[in-house]
């Protein structure tokens, strides 16, 4: 998810996600293996990674847009 500035953001993002992957794979009968994550990209969310942490499978930093 890009842009996110904080944890409740993502949060609710990861639960509409989670919703709509799993519609589909019942609907399709098929499994999909997948991870929801951010790129780290604006101050606020630096500032808190710790806590958008909690709900993301993995994160990376876009260094260039927090320089």
């Amino acid at each position: 998810m890009p842009l996110v500035s904080e944890a409740n953001e993502l949060r609710l993002l990861r639960e509409i996600i989670e919703k709509v992957a799993n519609d589909v794979m019942t609907d399709s009968g098929t499994k999909l293996e997948y991870l929801i994550g951010t790129m780290i990209e604006i101050p606020r969310a630096a500032l808190t990674a710790n806590e958008v942490s909690r709900h993301a499978d993995f994160f990376s930093f876009g260094t260039n847009d927090l320089t």
